[in-house]
């Protein structure tokens, strides 16, 4: 009975991760489209990826978001990224709200601030958690219940998604889009999350 449950949970969900694909390709406008690519090994690579990861995935819409970003694979700007699986398997260890969150990040503006303590003064140019914090609070609210920011920054930077600027004595924590959390970021945003 248990294999029975497996079964219909992974077919499932791939169906839903194959409906989220297919109604964001149809979000997308035929020029920025890259037919041929959905015709590729490299589309069946990453569909068979998607499919791996939301086999038994409990979150609806971490599935869903998944699909989405599969389908961004295929706009022209991505066909070509020979990343693009990488970067699939690593939102892929991302929840719903983290995938979200990157995308929030990713539109925060760098600043330029100054800390100082004992005599000692330090600059950092970066993307401070005040600023998440307020542009979260002027958006969507894409979680339930209580987000706990500071926490979900920790799981990100644990993922090298993002990496946290290290400042002496106590400060506001600050952060920098790693490499993979930039590329990730892009992918996301051109999927709609």
């Amino acid at each position: 009975m248990l294999f029975d449950k497996a079964d219909e949970i992974r077919l499932r969900n791939i169906e839903s991760a194959v409906n989220a694909l297919s109604e964001q390709i149809q979000k997308f406008d035929d020029s920025i489209l890259d037919k041929e690519w959905f015709s590729s090994e490299e589309a069946l690579a990453t569909f068979r990826l998607m499919a791996d990861n939301v086999s038994f995935e409990p979150d609806v819409k971490k599935v869903e978001d998944l699909g989405r970003i599969v389908a961004a694979c295929g706009e022209h700007k991505h066909s070509t990224d020979p990343r693009k699986l990488s970067i699939i398997e690593h939102l892929s260890r991302l929840s719903h709200v983290q995938i979200k969150l990157l995308s929030v990040i990713s539109t925060v503006p760098l600043q330029k601030k100054s800390v100082s303590s004992g005599g000692l003064e330090q600059t950092a140019t970066a993307i401070w958690t005040s600023d998440v914090l307020n542009k979260l609070k002027t958006g969507t609210k894409f979680w339930d219940g209580t987000m706990k920011l500071d926490e979900e920054l920790e799981v990100l930077a644990s993922f090298n998604t993002i990496r946290r600027v290290e400042l002496m004595g106590p400060s506001e924590a600050a952060y920098v889009l790693t490499g993979i959390g930039r590329q990730a970021a892009e992918y996301a945003k051109t999927a709609g999350l």
